[in-house]
């Protein structure tokens, strides 16, 4: 499911982050699929703020310049949308057919939707009868000025918008439903996402979203920390993070030869609790439901999965198992010139394939 808002063919999956910008072209190549091309650049500094793009101008330039640089020769993107404000929710209604949903989906939505409706995009897929006469729905809502500062950034350079979607829905498309190595796609999984600035946790049902919750802490709050603490220039403390290795915090008297770990021990553990803490809720959700549904797999994906021994250390205190995943975990992908960065490209990777399923 994605918010809909405008069919083209050869889209670039174009993902817009707070702390950098990808851009991604991709081909189905027999089973599979092929990274055509691919590019990333920072952000402009301070030009988004809790997802909303508040300096048009150096967007649009940058839009435009990592299109440039990459050599992408469409003109038309899908993008996507995450955050707190972003809703993916699982709800129950009374029955009724799709075009009666469709006129009272704001009423319905209104008492999950953090926003008001009216400052919304909001759109739905039924997922199937509940009985005694009721069924669920999926839920996606998304504050306009969110979507509408993206589109309109990418509008000013000269970028048509196809498709905006939830990031999410994206990530899971690249890494798990086009996966025949593993059977994720038939199983209870958790999504984390570890972004720079947020980490959005999604519980995925057999291919349905059950839930989704964003996290107020990514990965940046550990260069920070180690920035501040060690007195090093942001690229310097950025380039130490990645040569830590969280599997000496499970050593039995912990990190005591190593500051660094220390250092950033507590933001990993508080991370740690904000995830278990959806997990829980989660749970807590299908107890009242009477489903049965128990998480088998933590996937671990985004620039932060990319911290050494992460998946270890998440598995140690959720007492799941817990992988670190990217494309280079899905061997039904291609992708030489990006595998070092993998998880980091995703979402980018999971909206360019969305616009090649569209054209075929």
């Amino acid at each position: 499911m994605q918010l809909s808002l405008f069919p083209k063919q050869g889209c670039v999956g174009l993902d817009i982050g707070h702390n950098s910008i990808k851009a991604v072209q991709v081909e189905r190549s027999g089973e599979g699929w092929v990274v055509q091309k691919a590019a990333e650049a920072p952000t402009p500094p301070d030009s988004v703020k809790d997802g909303v793009v508040i300096d048009q101008a150096a967007m649009t330039d940058a839009i435009r310049a990592i299109l440039r640089e990459g050599r992408f020769g469409v003109q038309v993107a899908n993008i996507a949308v995450s955050g707190g404000p972003v809703l993916v929710r699982t709800v129950r209604v009374p029955k009724m057919p799709e075009a009666t949903l469709r006129k009272s989906i704001r009423y319905e939505a209104s008492r999950y939707v953090p926003t008001s409706p009216e400052e919304s995009y909001i759109e739905f897929e039924i997922v199937g009868d509940a009985g005694e006469n009721q069924m669920d729905i999926i839920v996606a809502a998304a504050p306009r000025d969110v979507v509408d500062s993206r589109i309109h950034a990418c509008q000013s350079a000269g970028v048509e918008v196809d498709v905006v979607e939830v990031e999410a829905f994206a990530a899971y498309r690249a890494l798990v439903e086009t996966n025949q190595l593993h059977d994720w796609k038939e199983s209870v999984v958790a999504l984390v996402d570890i972004g720079s600035v947020t980490t959005n946790v999604s519980v995925v049902e057999r291919g349905v979203f059950a839930m989704t919750r964003s996290i107020a802490q990514g990965s940046q709050a550990i260069t920070d920390a180690l920035a501040s603490y060690f007195k090093l220039a942001p690229g310097d403390a950025e380039a130490g993070k990645r040569q830590l290795d969280l599997a000496g915090l499970l050593t039995e008297n912990g990190p005591k030869e190593n500051p660094p770990l220390r250092v950033i021990q507590p933001l990993v553990d508080e991370l740690v609790r904000e995830v278990r803490r959806s997990l829980n809720y989660y749970q807590s959700q299908q107890s009242e439901r009477s489903t049965g549904n128990t998480i088998s797999a933590v996937l671990l994906t985004g620039g932060g999965a990319r911290l050494a021994s992460i998946d270890r250390y998440f598995a140690h205190k959720l007492s799941l198992p817990v992988e670190s995943v990217g494309l280079h975990s899905n061997p039904a992908f291609a992708c030489e010139s990006i595998r070092a960065r993998s998880e980091s490209f995703a979402v980018a990777c999971g909206l360019a394939m969305r616009g090649v399923a569209k054209a075929a």
